[in-house]
């Protein structure tokens, strides 16, 4: 019986000292849920917008299809950048204006390419206090299939 006194404390400081641990883990598993579903939405976000610029290469349309396919992220316009590139080109982003595919030679074949970028902030202070903010950024490239003739038509599909 002796020995069960000297014990009676020994489960609530092992408790004591794995909690945090345990709610630390918890928090962090959670926050990187979030942060895989902001990613994923972002990468759907993209890959709308390129479906709408492989048949209707107009930007603000473009812009707003990719706004709308993630309306968790509180995307802007400023989120959303659309470039179009000749077949051949090897640039995967919008920075660059070269192998530009304009408006006036754009044909089937040239490359629409959606870059949708955001910040994901961790709620939990903890992990907040790590990492305030971290920048997630999708691409989709795809090859257009119809070219909107504007000038003959006054909708396009």
């Amino acid at each position: 019986m002796t020995g069960r006194r000297r014990t009676s404390g020994q489960a609530l400081v092992e408790f004591a000292i794995v909690i945090p641990i345990i709610i630390f883990i918890v928090l962090g598993l959670f926050d990187l849920g979030r942060g895989i579903f902001s990613y994923n939405t972002l990468a759907q976000s993209a890959r709308a917008g390129s479906r709408m610029a492989i048949v209707d290469q107009r930007s603000d349309q473009v812009r707003a299809a990719a706004i709308a396919a993630a309306p968790t992220l509180g995307l802007g316009t400023g989120n959303v950048a659309v470039c179009f590139k000749e077949s051949d080109s090897g640039q995967t982003g919008c920075g660059s204006s070269a192998d530009d595919c304009p408006s006036a030679t754009r044909e089937i074949g040239c490359l629409a390419v959606v870059v949708v970028s955001t910040t994901y902030s961790p709620i939990t202070p903890v992990i907040s206090s790590l990492w305030s903010s971290i920048a997630l950024t999708s691409t989709s490239i795809e090859p257009i299939e119809y070219v909107c003739p504007y000038g003959t038509h006054t909708t396009c599909p």
